[in-house]
């Protein structure tokens, strides 16, 4: 003889509002179905009135558990690259400067160059999520049409955009980032590098620079005094090029680095006896004023 179905309704009070359930054993297996709160219309008598509709849906054999409610999740907005890198751009400059290692001037306008000038033309309007590797390699294609950027300055825009396409990985917007790899770059051979780092190669660099600012007064030594700052200071080009006299200081043999491609390459160098004389020796037959350039134009520039 089979055993009569039981069951019970169960009343939550843990909550601010009781909450009603009804355990029971149906098809073999112990059941738990929530029915709802008091504020929802659950009562201790309707729940009783449940439980025994239930039990009679399961003697018949009619009774199924409860589908969960389907939760749709919402469908995520992926940005346009426009949208995206110009955030990006902007975190580059300010979370940069916090970590005492952000971009100079010049590395900022560097930056804006490469999306202003050729990423954003290009991919600007394009989804995120849209942008595939055919669309990569047809950026480079019409860069390399256009003949405006050689395959170094071509390469490095698309540094920047594998730059910003892996933060959009890590934010879940692209599933990878079709930018990264060497296929996607173009061959450019690194430039044969011809290098002074013998005592006679260094002299004979400088008694020429000096034979060319023999040539016009208007140098005043010129050519020799910044070749002497390159080779002795091991300064970049552009440094070199934007240091001021106040920048110069002949009493403690330094020079002080102010317009470095980044925060860190701000810097004070000490400058070899050699230097010092090549320096002083140029200050004393040229303009001289804390803010003029150590070498620049007749107009000061």
């Amino acid at each position: 003889m089979a055993r009569p179905l039981t069951g019970a309704v169960v009343e939550d009070t843990r909550r601010s509002e009781p909450t009603y359930a009804l355990r029971f054993s149906a098809y073999g297996k112990r059941r738990y179905v929530t029915l709802g709160t008091r504020g929802e219309g659950w009562t201790r008598a309707r729940a009783d009135a449940e439980l025994q509709n239930v039990l009679a849906d399961v003697r018949r054999g009619i009774w199924e558990p409860p589908t969960p409610p389907t939760v749709v999740a919402p469908v995520r907005e992926v940005p346009t690259f426009h949208v995206f890198a110009s955030e990006w751009f902007a975190r580059q400059r300010i979370e940069g400067g916090r970590r005492g290692d952000g971009l100079s001037a010049k590395g900022v306008v560097d930056l804006e160059w490469r999306l202003a000038k050729h990423l954003l033309p290009f991919f600007a309007p394009m989804r995120l999520d849209a942008i595939t590797v055919e669309d990569v390699d047809r950026y480079r294609a019409a860069k390399v049409r256009a003949g405006k950027l050689g395959p170094t300055s071509i390469n490095k825009t698309l540094s920047t955009l594998a730059a910003i396409l892996e933060v959009a990985c890590e934010y879940g917007h692209v599933d990878r980032n079709v930018a990264q790899g060497r296929r996607r770059r173009l061959p450019a051979p690194a430039p044969s590098r011809k290098s002074v780092d013998r005592a006679d190669h260094i002299v004979a660099l400088l008694d020429a620079a000096a034979e060319l600012d023999a040539k016009s007064l208007a140098r005043r030594g010129q050519r020799r005094a910044l070749l002497a700052t390159l080779v002795f200071a091991g300064l970049r080009i552009g440094e070199a090029l934007t240091l001021q006299w106040g920048d110069v200081d002949l009493a403690r043999s330094t020079l002080q680095v102010r317009a470095a491609k980044t925060d860190a390459g701000v810097r004070t160098v000490n400058m070899v006896p050699v230097l010092r004389d090549e320096i002083d020796a140029y200050r004393a037959r040229t303009l001289y004023g804390r803010d003029v350039l150590v070498v620049g134009s007749s107009k000061g520039r």
